[in-house]
């Protein structure tokens, strides 16, 4: 049983043994029509649950009161 702790004990960790990747932007030089579109559906989608939210919660009030 010794054997098989020593075993474990001298394995390398997940952390030793993890490959490292970075992701490199395909375009560095500006930003192209994609990324501008992106960034609108971004602000876009933040705001809707927002105001999904106020509206769910405004539509219960009206009903209960």
């Amino acid at each position: 049983m010794a054997e098989e702790f020593a075993a474990v004990a001298t394995a390398p960790s997940l952390i030793e043994t993890a490959e490292v990747r970075r992701e490199l932007p395909a375009r560095i030089d500006g930003m192209t029509f994609a990324d501008h579109a992106e960034s609108g559906v971004q602000l876009l989608s933040r705001w809707a649950g927002i105001v999904a939210f106020v509206g769910a919660v405004a539509a219960i009030a009206w009903l209960i009161f």
